[in-house]
């Protein structure tokens, strides 16, 4: 396997799991794509089914691994400092790194593996075997970049990859198109920071928008999370402003391939900025 393969704790301690101590075995199983299945119905008085929903289930990866030191004491050390990291009830993340230079990551948790058989070979090596599984309830594989892009009245931000735009202190703020490279629909991150009222922001490939009912100052921000199970809109102080949401709002998705976006703020100053973020998802590495 010539990729490399890292296990990210939740505290962000980075183990390798190919090193001079650890080696990842053939017959890995579950890093591309994840279980799928058909929900379908049956149609009265007509020949087979009809399809009704694809369901993309929780996946399992497992990695068999070999341990190997020079010491009874120095493997034990290996085995304890793994067994620390890859706390079940703490979780954490794969990292996969291609021949191609590419990251990705999958969020994840041990469920098993780490009771292998251990040993002494005849050239007087320890070492330890098992194939480690981890259990993703995100099935799907992030990109290790985040991708930002700012709009402001002001100069053009640095952020890349970014496409160049500039807001105008007018009703409409600006409007740009952006390229979801992955495999599916992601979900963006949105930081609108004052002073501006009104603020609308605008998916026009899908026609869904999100229309915020409020005003900001100067200083003042909102975060817009639109992740699964987590949904929120969020003033810098604290405050909950999803009510203000309109009736006909939705906390949209960047769909797979190509979206024009459209960004709207009355009131807009110098100060005045919106920058969106997401990560790529992908099926596997």
């Amino acid at each position: 396997m010539a990729d490399k393969l890292y296990w990210i704790d939740a505290n962000g301690t980075e183990q390798p799991l190919s090193d001079n101590n650890f080696k990842v075995l053939s017959g890995m199983n579950g890093r591309f794509m994840p279980p799928v299945s058909i929900v379908e119905e049956e149609v009265p008085f007509q020949a087979g089914t009809r399809k009704r929903h694809v369901k993309i289930s929780a996946r399992d990866v497992d990695i068999p691994l070999f341990i190997q030191a020079d010491s009874e004491i120095e493997l034990r050390q290996l085995i304890r400092r793994t067994l620390k990291i890859i706390n079940p009830f703490k979780g954490g993340k794969l990292k996969s790194i291609a021949v191609d230079g590419s990251q990705r990551e999958l969020y994840c948790q041990y469920i098993a593996g780490m009771e292998g058989a251990e040993g002494k070979d005849n050239k007087g090596f320890w070492w330890q075997k098992a194939v480690l599984v981890f259990h993703a309830f995100d099935p799907y594989w992030y990109d290790s970049n985040t991708i930002v892009e700012t709009f402001s009245i002001g100069e053009t931000a640095t952020f890349f990859p970014f496409f160049p735009m500039r807001l105008s202190s007018s009703s409409v703020f600006a409007d740009t198109t952006i390229n979801n490279t992955g495999d599916i629909e992601t979900y963006p991150e949105w930081i609108i920071n004052g002073a501006g009222a009104d603020i609308i922001l605008r998916n026009l490939t899908t026609g869904e928008v999100t229309n915020i009912k409020t005003s900001l100052e100067a200083g003042e921000s909102i975060t817009i999370d639109t992740r699964p199970f987590h949904k929120t809109v969020t003033k810098s102080d604290g405050t909950n402003l999803y009510y203000t949401l309109t009736d006909d709002s939705s906390l949209w998705v960047l769909q797979e391939g190509t979206n024009t976006i459209r960004i709207e703020m009355s009131n807009a100053t110098n100060e005045s900025s919106v920058q969106l973020s997401y990560r790529n998802r992908y099926w596997g590495v």
